[in-house]
């Protein structure tokens, strides 16, 4: 295989890592290929290049540099001398990793945080209305819901920590994540083990 086979191969193999890494983000492989591409490219591409080289539809490369776009993975070249839309890749790894954690995560974070926090009113509501039993079963679902509130608030303060905004109480955390176990009910003696133990 000649140097340039090798590069080529190279090439290829880097691309399709960035569309397995896509997928594990949540977004589609052919945006992790096209990001591939356009970052080992010395030079901006046009959206024909880009579609022909990915083997992809007119619609899908539109689609795919549009949604990258948007999450400011690639831009927009103007190149002299033409008239067509050349796209380069951001090379900015932690701008484009906070961008998505500022704008998708924080946003589902926020949405667990408040789901929770109703589940958690709902089961206070619960524990003040009932005796006996059935406030035992209340009891354990508020301690539960409420630890699950903590994590979630928590998981939205790493995640300002993790953006620069916020600085990290570690024992504060570790607090939160440690769950203790519940004691296991007594066992109730039986009549031999019980005269047994009285002979002793």
């Amino acid at each position: 295989m000649s140097a340039a086979d090798e590069l080529d191969e190279a090439r290829a193999l880097a691309t399709d890592a960035c569309g397995r890494i896509a997928e594990f983000w949540g977004f589609t492989r052919t945006m992790g290929r096209a990001f591939g591409l356009l970052y080992l490219s010395r030079e901006p591409l046009p959206q024909a290049e880009i579609q022909a080289r990915l083997g992809i539809s007119a619609g899908s490369a539109s689609m795919t540099l549009s949604a990258l776009g948007r999450w400011g993975v690639v831009h927009k070249i103007w190149v002299r001398g033409q008239r067509r839309e050349h796209y380069q890749a951001e090379t900015d790894f932690w701008k484009m990793i906070s961008g998505v954690l500022n704008e998708r995560e924080r946003r589902e974070i926020g949405a667990a945080v408040d789901v929770v926090s109703r589940a958690e009113a709902s089961a206070r509501t619960a524990q003040a209305a009932v005796r006996g039993a059935a406030k035992a079963d209340a009891d354990f679902v508020v301690e539960r819901v409420a630890r699950l509130g903590e994590i979630c608030r928590n998981g939205e303060t790493m995640l300002d920590m993790l953006l620069g905004q916020l600085t990290l109480d570690v024992g504060r955390f570790r607090d939160v994540l440690k769950v203790t176990p519940r004691a296991p009910a007594p066992v109730a003696e039986t009549a031999p083990a019980r005269a047994q133990r009285r002979r002793r």
